[in-house]
């Protein structure tokens, strides 16, 4: 996708917003493509529900709340399908090596996948994620929005994308 087509799929969606939107999410990911920045701005109207929740929840304090992007892209086809809607699925339960036609049976995607399956089982039975693979995942609170960055390298981020997800929000 080239850069002109970008900015005129984001701009039939968002008008005016449109050049700020690309601009916020470009800081986000630097390294982005033209069509990885399409597709996350896309993925916005799943993202955007996600972190009101988390909001919510996290508002209660009555158990904590986690959040995560699945960032990881598979070595097939060249790398070029980015993380889609449920990819993380197999790695969650710790499937990479069955689902070699994803994952192609990488020694990184079977790390990640035990890194995410062990997050969840942790999760399931303590309330907390936490593990010694990963790094430190802190609670999600409504100063910092820590989020896991599920990727090649794992790391938590602070409040991830929430300039684009606002001038989305906003448009």
């Amino acid at each position: 996708m080239p850069t002109d087509e970008l900015h005129q799929l984001v701009s039939q969606e968002f008008g005016e917003h449109s050049k700020g939107i690309i601009d916020a999410y470009r800081r986000d990911y630097p390294q982005a493509t033209p069509f990885d920045l399409y597709a996350t701005i896309a993925a916005a109207s799943f993202r955007r529900p996600a972190c009101e929740q988390a909001i919510r929840k996290a508002a209660f304090r009555r158990a904590p709340a986690y959040a995560y992007i699945y960032a990881w892209r598979t070595p097939g086809l060249d790398g070029r399908p980015g993380p889609f809607h449920a990819a993380e699925l197999a790695f969650t339960f710790d499937n990479a090596e069955l689902c070699d036609h994803y994952s192609g049976g990488s020694i990184g995607a079977i790390v990640l996948s035990k890194q995410i399956s062990t997050a969840w089982v942790s999760f399931a039975r303590t309330g907390n994620p936490n593990h010694n693979d990963l790094p430190y995942w802190p609670k999600y609170t409504s100063e910092r929005r820590a989020t896991m960055q599920f990727d090649s390298t794992c790391a938590v981020r602070n409040d991830p994308e929430s300039q684009g997800l606002k001038l989305i929000a906003a448009a």
